[in-house]
C-alpha cells in the first residue's frame, strides 16, 4: 500500500510540473482547478517541490512557476543526448555555410521540442525557438519527423509564414542505424532571407548533406 500511494504522490508532482510548464505562473486555486486535487494536498506537494528547487513562488503575486533547477535537469538531459553530441559540430558548419540559424529538435508526444541551436551572425534574428514546443504538424521540423515515421528515404519540409508571420523553416531528419528518425535538423531565417524563391536550393543542398554526415556517423558511433 505504501509504494502504491508514493506512486500515486509522484504522479501527482509531475502533472503540477507539467501544468506549471504550460502557464508562466498558476495560484493555489488554478492548480487545484487544473489537478483536481484540494487546496491542502496542492500546498503539500508545492513545498516538496519548492525544497528541491524545481518550483519557485513569487513573493508579491504569491503564485508559482517553474524553478531554476528544472533547467539543470534540462542540461543534464541536452548534454546526455548522444545525436546531439556527435551533432554539434555539423552544425556549427550548417550554421557557418547558410549564416542561418541552425536547430536540432526532437519529437514528444504530438509537439516538437527544440532543443539545441547554432545562431546566425546576421544582424536580424528570429526569437529563439530553444527548449519551446509546437504542434508537430504546424512546423517544419515537426513534420518532416512525422513524415520520416511513415516514409523511407529523403525527407524534406518548407514552411514560408505558414505558422510564423515573416518567418521561415526548412527542415528534414536525421536517421539511426535502423534508419527511424531521432531528430529533426532545421534551418529558420526571416522570410527575407529565406523563402520560395531560394528555400530549395543551396540552402536545401547543405540542409540534406548535413543530416546524411550526422545519420552516418551516428550509425557507427551509437551503441
Amino acid at each position: 500500500m505504501q509504494k502504491k500511494g508514493t506512486k500515486k504522490s509522484i504522479e501527482k508532482a509531475l502533472d503540477l510540473l507539467e501544468a506549471l510548464k504550460s502557464h508562466e505562473r498558476l495560484g493555489v486555486t488554478e492548480l487545484s482547478n487544473i489537478l483536481g486535487l484540494n487546496k491542502n494536498n496542492v500546498f503539500r506537494l508545492l513545498a516538496t517541490l519548492e525544497v528541491k528547487g524545481l518550483i519557485e513562488q513569487d513573493e508579491e503575486s504569491g503564485t508559482y512557476k517553474l524553478g531554476t533547477k528544472t533547467l539543470f535537469l534540462e542540461y543534464a538531459y541536452i548534454k546526455n543526448f548522444t545525436i546531439l553530441n556527435v551533432a554539434k559540430h555539423f552544425i556549427k558548419n550548417l550554421r557557418n555555410q547558410t549564416n542561418e540559424t541552425v536547430y536540432l529538435s526532437i519529437l514528444h508526444d504530438n509537439e516538437v521540442v527544440y532543443i539545441y541551436e547554432k545562431q546566425s551572425k546576421a544582424s536580424v534574428l528570429v526569437s529563439s525557438r530553444v527548449a519551446k514546443r509546437f504542434p508537430a504538424l504546424e512546423v517544419a521540423s515537426g513534420r518532416a519527423i512525422l513524415r520520416a515515421k511513415r516514409e523511407s528515404g529523403e525527407i524534406f519540409e518548407c514552411d514560408v509564414e505558414n505558422f510564423e508571420k515573416e518567418v521561415s523553416e526548412i527542415a528534414t531528419v536525421i536517421r539511426d542505424e535502423s534508419d527511424h528518425p531521432v531528430a529533426s535538423l532545421s534551418i529558420v531565417a526571416p522570410v527575407s532571407r529565406l523563402n520560395k524563391s531560394n528555400c530549395d536550393g543551396l540552402m536545401k543542398h547543405y540542409l540534406l548533406t548535413t543530416a546524411k554526415e550526422i545519420s552516418n556517423i551516428s550509425k557507427i558511433d551509437l551503441p
